[in-house]
């Protein structure tokens, strides 16, 4: 692959820039970053700490591979970098003189790579993408990349979801030119290892091609069913088939398979989309690892049918619940059972977008709407929502001025674009969420009444961990679901007891935090005793917000009062950065 140089000298132009790129570029401007900023993103130690142990696909299927690529990586000066799905790099391999060299490139663990920490590059791109991205040289939003050359690609998860990204970085001089096949081919392998690895008393694996040959290799088709619904697939299958998370758990194999009988060993298929595969039945052996199709039991199953009836019918549903409880995943779930699985799930962290780019998200925005805008314009999230389910996480971090836009598009069904004059007709389900008292910020005036109606009109409440009836039972089957019978690692019954009779304020995203952990520092064929677990997490009445340093404390105090810096690290606007604050000062007066 030759070195590209492009064109362009100076931001904002962009002659020269692969199309894709140019909208990277503008996404970067959107984002309000100049290209001269010299500030290197980064979290904090025991942020990185939690996202690795968060992210355990990494040890488990791409250090395997790395032993075999390491040698091909050394003979060059280049660098494997895995990030998690926001961009944040969580280890790096390879040439230990480049990556000497590359720490001033800040790609160490525990970098920001997401664009909208810095701008166009590989990582940031592939994911906001979701697909193979390269950046060479100046194609790279800032100048201070300008020294790399980047090869990057998503890897996906057996839902459909991304877990994260591959990178492959090298001096920008010594282009690595077999990098885009390299990377390509070990995602590949990964999600091939880890829908392989969902086979389980309940579970079966589905291995197709057109070729017969290919069957059992990492080229093939892969399809997880429970019984004969379709619960996951690797990334060649979801593209074969078109898949979306949606369609899992929600869709019978004689959807995808009209007429099919199985036989044993290798037989031919006739599939909905007319091709013909030679197919291979895979029968139950082990767990799968991961999260993704594992259900979480966040409500009680009475009230879930409830809510599933609410959305079916078109009426909002608001879901509370402490962080950490299983809010989104539930929405996930209603969405893929509900009569909008055909439309797309569209999510928004009202407290993560930047708000002077929210109102144009939602919205979207006409060409040519404000310095900076996509000249082709943007459609916004409410349209992309349009016969599906619209996801507003965190509803009562949104800005009390765009509360009164979002009334009256819930209310009129009809979206306007900023700078355009077209009024747009839109249907979608919705579904809010917040760890807030809605009804305390509308006393003291933080969120609108009329709007906690609209968005209320149906309320699930997730319980905390700590209230759940059977969590012993809930902790063995996610030791399980993560692997651990595949390593025949065992908890013990004195183990499982002090793990249930937790707080864990942080819910189930701390519990399995938690698990990975342990998974991680036992060995095969173990046992974890109590002696192995570590001290026990801050009680669950303590006010968690207050009584400990937010991530936005030790965001600002590692940046020593540098505001900008301090929300890049967290991956937020300055202004955000300040409305958070703003509002635990007023729950601390409260």
């Amino acid at each position: 692959m030759p070195h590209r140089v492009p064109s362009f000298t100076l931001a904002p132009q962009t002659t020269g820039l692969p199309c894709q790129l140019e909208d990277s570029w503008q996404r970067s401007l959107n984002y309000g970053l100049h290209r001269d900023d010299d500030t290197q993103p980064w979290v904090a130690t025991s942020m990185l700490k939690d996202a690795r142990a968060e992210n355990a696909w990494i040890s488990q299927l791409v250090s395997p591979l790395l032993a075999r690529l390491g040698p091909e990586l050394s003979s060059h000066p280049s660098i494997m970098v895995m990030s998690d799905a926001t961009g944040l790099v969580l280890e790096t391999h390879g040439n230990a003189d480049f990556l000497h060299k590359a720490q001033r490139y800040a790609l160490a663990p525990g970098n920001l790579w997401g664009e909208h920490a810095r701008g166009t590059n590989a990582i940031g791109t592939a994911l906001a993408m979701q697909r193979h991205c390269e950046v060479s040289g100046g194609e790279h939003y800032l100048n201070r990349n300008a020294g790399l050359f980047c090869s990057a690609s998503p890897v996906f998860r057996p839902d459909g979801t991304v877990a994260g990204v591959l990178d492959i970085s090298t001096p920008a001089q010594l282009p690595k030119h077999d990098a885009a096949a390299l990377i390509r081919r070990a995602v590949c392998q990964i999600e091939h290892a880890w829908t392989a690895s969902a086979v389980s008393a309940d579970r079966w694996l589905l291995s197709l091609h057109s070729d017969a040959s290919v069957l059992g290799s990492a080229q093939e088709l892969l399809l997880i069913f429970e019984q004969n619904t379709l619960l996951g697939a690797n990334k060649l299958a979801i593209d074969e088939f078109c898949l979306t998370p949606g369609h899992f758990g929600a869709t019978a194999i004689e959807t995808l398979f009209p007429g099919i009988t199985l036989n044993a060993g290798e037989t031919t298929l006739e599939a909905s989309n007319r091709q013909r595969y030679y197919a291979r039945q895979t029968t139950p052996a082990r767990r799968y690892i991961g999260r993704g199709v594992a259900r979480t039991p966040t409500a009680a199953d009475p009230e879930k049918e409830k809510a599933l009836r609410i959305i079916n019918a078109g009426i909002a549903l608001c879901i509370t619940g402490e962080t950490g409880c299983g809010k989104e995943h539930c929405a996930r779930e209603l969405h893929s059972r509900s009569q909008w699985r055909d439309g797309n799930f569209v999510a928004i962290n009202c407290a993560a977008l930047p708000e002077n780019l929210i109102e144009s998200e939602l919205f979207g925005y006409a060409p040519g709407a404000f310095t900076g805008a996509n000249p082709k314009g943007y459609s916004g999230k409410f349209r992309e929502a349009h016969g599906g389910v619209l996801f507003l996480d965190e509803i009562g971090d949104m800005p009390s001025g765009l509360q009164t836009r979002l009334l009256r598009v819930l209310q009129e069904k009809k979206v306007t674009p900023l700078g355009s004059n077209t009024a747009y007709s839109v249907n979608f389900a919705l579904i809010c969420a917040t760890h807030q008292d809605l009804a305390a910020q509308v006393a003291t005036g933080a969120f609108r009444e009329d709007l906690l109606y609209r968005i209320q009109e149906f309320h699930l409440r997730i319980p905390p961990l700590r209230e759940w009836p059977h969590t012993r039972q809930f902790i063995q089957k996610l030791w399980q679901d993560l692997g651990a019978s595949a390593r025949d690692i065992t908890l013990s019954e004195e183990a499982l007891h002090a793990l249930a009779a937790r707080p864990w304020p942080g819910n189930v995203r701390q519990l399995l935090s938690q698990l990975r952990v342990l998974l991680a520092l036992a060995d095969d064929h173990s046992v974890v005793r109590l002696t192995d677990l570590p001290g026990d997490p801050t009680p669950a009445s303590a006010p968690v917000l207050l009584s400990a340093p937010a991530d936005e404390q030790i965001a600002i105090r590692e940046a020593q009062g540098n505001m900008s810096l301090a929300a890049k690290k967290l991956g937020i606007s300055r202004s955000t950065l300040y409305r958070r604050l703003e509002k635990r000062q007023s729950i601390g007066r409260a």
